[in-house]
């Protein structure tokens, strides 16, 4: 009888630990689960690999729409100023700086009279944005950091805009630069 009264209660702290693993294995199993549906595994193959596609023709494109905003330029035929933004945003690193500067940049532009000028702008855009960013990665931290940077940014982006214009169209178009992003990171 000693050993019945002995045995029974070693019994029960073993089906209590069973119990308690068995639990944990079926909540391992449950985030697991969850973490895997969360994350998309159990989609169809097709939906990724549309995606993936997707994705890879944006990339690939040689489209100047996808580098300048495919938009309408903006403005009043009035008075014959547009604005029209340049897209994406410019990003650089600031000079001997492991900071990051990021500027969304519009731009005013007096239209002539059969309002090509902002085709013709986006069609050099690639030179336009290279020379932008020449200038954006020249600039040091104490010089963002000062009061009045952006104004002297601005006409700087405008005399160099310019100039590359003149140089691809023969004219000075851009008369106002103004800044819609203005980020230091």
């Amino acid at each position: 009888m000693s050993d019945e009264a002995s045995g029974a209660p070693k019994t029960r702290p073993i089906l209590k630990i069973i119990l308690l693993v068995f639990l944990a294995l079926v909540v391992q199993a449950a985030v697991v689960f969850g973490t895997l549906f969360a994350a998309g595994f159990f989609d169809s193959p097709a939906d990724a690999e549309s995606a993936i596609t997707a994705m890879e023709e944006s990339e690939n494109s040689d489209n100047l729409d996808d580098i300048v905003d495919s938009d309408e330029p903006q403005g009043s035929a009035e008075g014959g100023r547009v604005y029209f933004e340049i897209k994406p945003e410019l990003l650089t690193n600031l000079y001997n700086s492991p900071r990051l500067l990021q500027v969304k940049v519009a731009v005013m532009v007096k239209e002539n009279k059969d309002t090509t000028v902002v085709k013709d702008i986006k069609g050099h855009m690639f030179a336009v944005r290279s020379r932008l960013l020449e200038i954006l990665a020249q600039k040091r931290e104490d010089e963002v950091s000062a009061l009045g940077f952006r104004d002297s940014l601005a006409a700087e982006f405008k005399v160099a805009m310019n100039d590359v214009l003149e140089e691809h169209l023969g004219g000075r178009h851009v008369e106002e630069i103004y800044f819609t992003e203005f980020i230091v990171q």
